[in-house]
Formats: structure tokens, C-alpha cells, sequence
């Protein structure tokens, strides 16, 4: 079944004639700039690379604001973004990190496997299939449980066996040794990424200053798009709703969320939303806590309380359901990421 949308839309780059030229070239690209204030080559070029893929990862999640949904965007966009979200765990937190943060959703994983499938990284994908058994094997014989010790053991092996020297150089074309690092032997995906994203034929590249207006257009496809701004505002949680009425009252706008921390308050820990706010990084990072009938924001991690506000549902004995992770704040383990959904 075709998606509802097939086209890639990214914004153009701003460039005259010499400056197409000296891509052309090799010049005067964001490696080359990387390069001329000291970042090592290759880390220069993994840059790069990131470039391009983080363009699509933004027509992506453009198009979710918007309420298009993954299945109805073009599969190679979300083969990008998919591998793209799985690189940044596997380096933040190696493979288990993965495992936590994606819950090991079936469908989620899937994509991933997709993904890789899809750029051309047959040797990652063999490392992430002997882990994903590994990982169904505890499930299905083990309730789940994981003796760690012995997991990154054998996925060190697959990583030995399947990112080797060899193996990687026939993938890249190009010589891969010893100076390459763990981390460089899974950030490769960017540049098979990069090289997928290069023979894309359907983009259309549009002004800057018409971006917006031209990720209204697809959205506009979809049937029930009133019907589904409509849904997804009923489903939001009453804390982001109060969220919305604390960041008004600051004067702030454009809340985007990021993960759930521990925030001491009154002696105890409570669970904190953790949340940017405004279009200018000196606005920046907020958090808000519900305590005692109250909803409180704060400026980052400091106690500066930026608004108030009473919430009701907050308040001891009321039974009303609340949005936050169920264990006890502050013992989330280390590279835990307890995201936040957005909007």
C-alpha cells in the first residue's frame, strides 16, 4: 500500500555558484570547516554526514507535528530516522540502552531492522540480530531477566566478528584499520546513511522562508486531520496541560519535551518534567514538579521558580492518575533516558 505521502521536501541550501562549485570539490563543506579548526578528519566527516541525515530527520518529525503518521510517510525517511535514533543509543549507552529506551517495542525494533536493512549496513545488522536474540532469548526462557555480564560478552564477540577491519573496508570502499575506534565502527552508519540519502531521486528542495508552508501542504492529505489534532489534544496528559498554562504565565512559548528526572523538593524526591521552552537558546531548559496541589516551574536545575500555579490533581488523596514513570524517583539506572512524548 503506497503511503499517503511519497515526496521528500528539504529546505535548500542557500549557495551561490562558487559555493556549488567548491562542493563539488570538497571544499568549504561542513567537514571541511570541521577540519580547518582541528576536529580529526574522520570525525569531521561522521559530521557531515549528520548534517544530511538530521534534514530528514526534521521533514520527519515536521510531518508528525503536523500529525502525519510513520506509515504514511516515505519508508526511506523513517529507515533513516530509525537507524538514526538507534546509533545515538547504541553510542550514548551501547546496546541495552537501546533495549530500555525503545522498551523493545516489536514494531519500533522492526523499523530498525528495516532501516539497516535498508542503507546497505549488512554487518551492523548481523550484530543487531544476534543481540535482538539474545534479548528474545531472556524474554521468552528468562521472564525477561538479562545476566548482563554474560550479554556484553557475546555482543562484544558479534561486534568482533561482524565490524571487523575486513569486513567494514568491502562496505565502505574505502580502508578501514586499527585507528578506527569502537565508537567510529558504529558511527559508519552515518556515512551508509548519508550515501542512501545521496541516491534518493523524489526531493524537492524548497526556500527556507517556504519550509513551513510546504509541510502544511502535505499534511493537508490527510482526511482527518481535524479529527486528529482534536485526539491527540484529549490525550495529552493534565500535566502538560498545566505545563502549557505555567510556561503562558512566564511568558514563555514553544515547549518541547525531553525526559523525566529526580528534583529534591520539601526534603523527598519527586519525579520532574524536563522541558525547553522558546525558539532562542536563552530561554532554554525548564522543569516543573507536581507537589501539594501545585504545579511549579523551574529555571533548569536551579530552585528559581519561574510560575506557579494551583493543580488540584496533584493533591494528596484526590486518586486522580498521574503521567510519570512508576518506580520511585532517583533510581532509574545510569544512561536511562525516561523520554517524553511530544507535543
Amino acid at each position: 500500500m503506497q503511503p499517503l505521502i511519497t515526496e521528500v521536501i528539504l529546505p535548500a541550501e542557500q549557495s551561490g555558484v562558487v559555493d556549488r562549485i567548491k562542493a563539488g570539490l570538497g571544499i568549504g563543506g561542513v567537514a571541511d570547516r570541521m577540519r580547518q579548526t582541528g576536529v580529526a578528519p574522520l570525525a569531521a566527516e561522521f559530521m557531515e554526514a549528520q548534517t544530511g541525515i538530521d534534514k530528514v530527520t526534521g521533514f520527519a518529525h515536521g510531518l508528525w507535528e503536523r500529525h502525519v503518521r510513520d506509515d504514511e510517510m516515505p519508508p526511506e525517511v523513517i529507515n533513516v530516522s530509525r537507524v538514526n535514533y538507534f546509533v545515538g543509543q547504541i553510542l550514548n549507552g551501547h546496546f541495552l540502552q537501546f533495549v530500555q529506551n525503545s522498551r523493545w517495542n516489536r514494531d519500533f525494533v522492526g523499523g530498525v531492522r528495516s532501516g539497516l536493512a535498508a542503507i546497505g549496513a549488512s554487518e551492523h545488522l548481523a550484530v543487531f540480530d544476534g543481540g535482538a536474540r539474545l534479548i528474545n532469548q531472556a524474554y521468552e526462557t528468562g521472564g525477561g531477566q538479562l545476566e548482563r555480564d554474560k550479554f556484553e560478552a557475546a555482543f562484544d564477540q558479534l561486534e568482533r566478528e561482524h565490524l571487523s577491519d575486513a569486513k567494514l573496508s568491502s562496505r565502505l570502499n574505502r580502508r578501514v584499520d586499527d585507528s578506527w575506534k569502537w565508537g567510529d565502527r558504529w558511527q559508519c552508519l552515518q556515512l551508509l546513511s548519508a550515501r542512501y540519502i545521496a541516491g534518493w531521486r523524489h526531493v524537492r528542495r524548497v526556500p527556507a522562508a517556504d519550509y513551513p508552508a510546504a509541510l502544511d501542504k502535505l499534511a493537508a492529505r490527510i482526511p482527518d486531520l481535524a479529527a486528529r489534532r482534536q485526539a491527540r489534544e484529549d490525550a495529552r496528559p493534565w500535566e502538560k496541560k498545566a505545563i502549557d498554562r505555567l510556561v503562558a504565565q512566564a511568558g514563555l512559548d514553544h515547549v518541547w519535551y525531553t525526559g523525566f528526572s529526580a528534583r529534591e523538593h520539601n526534603g523527598r524526591k519527586v519525579w520532574c518534567w524536563n522541558f525547553t521552552v522558546g525558539t532562542t537558546p536563552g530561554q532554554g531548559h525548564h522543569q516543573a514538579i507536581f507537589v501539594d496541589g501545585e504545579a511549579i516551574m523551574f529555571a533548569g536545575r536551579t530552585d528559581e521558580i519561574v510560575a506557579r500555579l494551583p493543580a488540584p490533581q496533584a493533591a494528596s488523596g484526590t486518586g486522580i492518575a498521574r503521567n510519570e514513570p512508576s518506580g520511585e524517583p532517583g533510581r532509574e539506572g545510569p544512561n536511562i533516558l525516561i523520554r517524553i512524548s511530544n507535543p
